[in-house]
């Protein structure tokens, strides 16, 4: 009876260890990661919490009708391949500073101080002058403060 018992309960330990295997191989996706882990830094100048944005409607959505952003918070808007998507800043309460971020992990772009869209008049879309893989939306002005600029390497830690 006791050998059963040391078996059995072997046997469970087992299971339960190559279930944690499994599911941090095939379970633990690069999404999973960042929701778990997202901190996003910009070589050793700042760093941003971040919100992920990586489907369609997350990324439509994006910070429109929030109220405002802290100083150590931001929204990374992750696409599928390189792209060249269009933004703009409809239903938003505050400005922000947009960076561009290539599938090297490179800025290749700073679009600063983008304000919300006024009432009543046509909302224009900023567009990348390159592909991009990543975009980063923090508060206005941060990109200035922090002295970020193409070139500058992007970290998810």
């Amino acid at each position: 009876m006791k050998k059963e018992t040391i078996a059995t309960t072997l046997f469970i330990l087992l299971f339960i260890l190559f279930a944690v295997i499994v599911t941090v191989y095939l379970g633990w996706p690069y999404k999973y990661f960042l929701e778990t882990s997202n901190k996003i830094c910009i070589e050793d100048k700042a760093c941003f919490y971040a919100e992920i944005a990586d489907t369609l409607s997350e990324r439509e959505k994006g910070l429109s009708g929030r109220q405002t952003l802290g100083n150590d918070k931001g929204m990374l808007f992750i696409f599928e391949s390189e792209t060249i998507p269009g933004f703009w800043m409809k239903d938003m309460n505050f400005p922000l500073d947009i960076i561009w971020i290539d599938n090297n992990m490179k800025i290749v772009g700073i679009e600063k101080t983008l304000g919300p869209c006024e009432e009543g008049k046509e909302c224009p879309v900023i567009y990348p002058d390159k592909q991009i893989k990543y975009v980063l939306e923090i508060k206005s002005g941060l990109s200035d403060i922090y002295g970020f600029e193409e070139g500058n390497s992007v970290f998810f830690r």
